[in-house]
């Protein structure tokens, strides 16, 4: 496999041993692997992805949930905003299960039941994937309950959602597994909207919406619980311009588009400078 992507973040149980200072320098690639087997159909998402069998450089074999651009209604944009997510949230320290570029082999296609090939384009030669963790992992669900070690995860995944203005993390699809007092968030790409005409994420209502019987998953559980804002504030401040710089590099070249990737990136520069304002208007939400 010959596709080179730009140095992004490392898998989260690395992250989380790293200072704030040193993650800049430990920062890695976004590991390739290449689509090697069919298992099954996820059965349920819009994007209607599929868990392979992929494997490494190395020849280590990894199940992933695969997404393909031509099941996402912006096509490969909607694969650049997972990258890019998913680049932001490993520097946050975020849990997200290890994502992946896949290629996808010409003739591999073949191998897939006529259904599902017809869903997919000719085209489709890489996808967006993550590390399979479920059904050991099953889905959040609206009778969870937030225990004391999840809280402030929980808080910053909010938060995460709040400023990027992700609004798919919900009742009813919570794109949130749990396991014990462990929680892993996943799928992103409606993320940083565009061509939306609305206040900003650091204004006063800004996060308004969030409020609302629902919209996340943990608004309801967190409001009036102990959360530690700074280190919310600490982490999106921390944010370095050639961080960000690269999770718009980590795009591979057959998605990228310059003017829709550095409109994303500007919008985290953004956050990062107005995060007193949006520290405030999570607070507001969760009074």
């Amino acid at each position: 496999m010959t596709l080179r992507l730009a140095s992004i973040c490392l898998p989260l149980t690395v992250l989380c041993e790293c200072s704030e200072q040193s993650l800049g320098a430990l920062l890695t690639m976004l590991r390739t692997l290449e689509a090697i087997q069919f298992i099954k159909e996820v059965g349920s998402g819009r994007t209607q992805p599929i868990v392979v069998a992929a494997e490494t450089d190395d020849g280590d074999v990894i199940e992933v949930v695969l997404k393909f651009s031509s099941s996402c209604d912006m096509g490969t944009n909607s694969l650049s905003v997972e990258v890019i997510a998913a680049c932001l949230a490993g520097t946050l320290s975020l849990p997200i299960p290890e994502p992946f570029i896949v290629s996808i082999p010409a003739d591999w296609r073949e191998c897939l039941p006529p259904m599902i090939r017809a869903r997919y384009s000719e085209f489709d030669n890489l996808a967006f994937g993550s590390r399979l963790v479920w059904p050991q992992w099953p889905a959040w669900a609206a009778t969870n309950r937030l225990t004391p070690r999840m809280v402030q995860t929980a808080a910053e995944i909010l938060a995460f959602d709040g400023f990027i203005e992700n609004v798919d993390r919900r009742d009813g699809n919570p794109n949130c597994l749990v396991s014990g007092d462990e929680l892993r968030i996943f799928d992103h790409e409606l993320a940083f909207p565009r061509g939306l005409i609305g206040l900003k994420p650091w204004a006063l209502g800004g996060m308004g919406s969030f409020t609302e019987h629902g919209r996340h998953i943990f608004r309801r559980e967190l409001v009036a619980r102990q959360i530690d804002h700074f280190v919310i504030r600490s982490k999106w401040a921390a944010l370095r311009n050639e961080d960000i710089d690269a999770y718009g590099e980590a795009v591979p070249f057959g998605w990228r588009d310059d003017e829709f990737i550095a409109d994303i990136l500007t919008k985290i520069r953004q956050i990062r400078d107005n995060i007193d304002g949006c520290v405030t208007e999570l607070d507001r939400i969760l009074t």
